[in-house]
């Protein structure tokens, strides 16, 4: 009897071992197509959002960046007004991917189909296999090779693009208070260090500046009542108005409130070079900037947002990929690389559309992300329906509870305007600014801390801690 038990015991576990090497082996024959993202950017970020959980798929975001960051709101953070964490989403939060490396794409394969990495951590370097690869690797700012704005990125001069870029841009607006404060400064050396000269005239830069202009208005003025008087504002712009693609009247309106402000525009200038001063009475490091008119401007911050180039990864793309002169990736209006068809697709501001080409704006990322995610999820299949990009309109939050809205141009700028709403300025155009970025958030969270820290600020002011 005894043997018999153990003749039973041993058959159930035979059975038992042989059932698992069938179901290992079974995962092992199931290969699950993979759909790999480049990026954590309007474009990549939001595709991996929509992409429905299947079986017989995954999902694999690489990226340095392990968060998303609601950019319109980054001047916000700058100074304050809102808060970094609350304007960022993590990646690892999506139940829809299934593997996130932190890492940047360096090379691709396209032979194999493998994309080769270096992780952001440490000096490793990986590979990742694709069947389906969508590159939404974003640009970078644009220093149009103007000597030392580069070099100097960091240490006076500053980009606005990403999270750590504002946390630094307000540890030294602080620090630039806090020099000037000092018992030995001249008058001299302490207008130069409060001296904020701001590069680019589109949406970003303009809302800085008028954040800033709050900022130090309605919190800096009253912390630091000394050495308020010395603060200046100076915004240089290449062309020949601000707000480029804004109605004619709206950028009058947004003129006039700067001038009111008694924020110094310079249009038709530009940068032509930024170089270390040395003054005897000076003790600190100073800097200044060459203009094309000939004049200097002498200054403490500089913060830089005149264009977009492409990243060292789009660049080290082989020639068989094309590109446009601006080194955009060609995309058919599919949204698929030529010569990849069917297995790589690009999208957002590291792409141009090849028949009707777009603006580098977050709608249009975020547009083609759900194009694209339409396509994956078996909504609609490839290459039966082209890409149409629908204008929500343009618009710019100004400080001091007013904006502007251009509606003018919303719809299909290619085709037949679907929408003609108005143009708005002052507090409407604020308003609607305001409660149009706070139902984009993607959270509930953020959706909580964003109001909560508008009104924080402004009943309470601004935190101006350096940490």
């Amino acid at each position: 009897m005894l043997s018999s038990f153990g003749i039973g015991r041993c058959a159930v576990r035979c059975n038992i071992l042989k059932s698992n090497r069938c179901f290992s082996s079974g995962l092992e024959n199931n290969v699950r197509e993979r759909i790999v993202i480049l990026g954590t950017g309007w474009g990549g970020y939001n595709l991996a959002k929509s992409i429905q959980p299947a079986s017989d798929r995954e999902v694999i975001v690489i990226s340095p960046s392990n968060h998303f960051v609601f950019t319109p709101l980054l001047p916000s953070t700058a100074v304050g007004t809102v808060e970094f964490r609350a304007i960022q989403e993590p990646v690892r939060s999506l139940s829809t991917v299934d593997k996130y490396f932190h890492g940047k794409a360096k090379r691709i394969d396209f032979d194999n189909q493998e994309i080769m990495c270096d992780a952001d951590f440490k000096n490793e370097r990986f590979k990742v296999k694709y069947d389906k690869l969508i590159v939404s690797v974003g640009v970078k700012t644009n220093t149009f090779n103007i000597p030392n704005v580069a070099e100097r990125e960091g240490i006076e001069v500053y980009f606005l693009k990403h999270l750590f870029h504002a946390r630094s841009l307000r540890n030294r607006t602080v620090q630039m208070f806090e020099y000037a404060s000092m018992p030995n400064v001249t008058h001299e050396e302490r207008r130069r260090l409060l001296h904020f000269v701001i590069v680019g005239g589109g949406p970003t830069s303009c809302e800085y500046a008028a954040e800033l202009h709050d900022f130090l208005k309605n919190d800096m003025s009253k912390l630091y009542p000394h050495t308020s008087k010395y603060v200046k504002i100076s915004l240089v712009e290449a062309g020949d108005t601000l707000l480029g693609p804004f109605d004619e009247n709206l950028r009058d309106y947004v003129m006039k409130l700067f001038s009111s402000r008694n924020i110094d525009v310079r249009l038709n200038t530009a940068v032509t070079g930024v170089n270390i001063l040395q003054k005897d009475d000076y003790q600190l490091e100073a800097s200044k900037c060459s203009l094309s008119d000939g004049s200097e401007l002498e200054f403490g911050t500089m913060v830089w947002s005149a264009g977009l180039s492409p990243v060292k990864f789009t660049d080290r793309l082989p020639d068989t990929i094309e590109k446009t002169k601006q080194g955009r990736l060609l995309v058919d209006p599919y949204l698929r690389v030529k010569g990849q068809e069917g297995k790589v697709w690009a999208i957002g501001d590291c792409a141009e559309l090849e028949e009707t080409p777009l603006p580098q704006l977050a709608q249009v990322a975020n547009q083609q992300a759900s194009y694209l995610a339409n396509i994956f999820n078996g909504k609609s299949s490839e290459a039966t329906k082209r890409f149409q990009f629908y204008s929500l309109g343009s618009m710019a939050s100004l400080g001091d509870g007013v904006g502007v809205y251009d509606g003018s141009h919303a719809g299909n700028p290619y085709g037949v305007d679907l929408f003609k709403f108005p143009k708005l300025r002052g507090f409407a155009a604020w308003l609607m600014w305001r409660t149009a970025y706070w139902g984009k958030q993607i959270s509930f969270a953020n959706q909580l801390l964003i109001p909560v820290y508008w009104f924080k600020s402004w009943v309470f002011g601004r935190d101006i801690s350096r940490f």
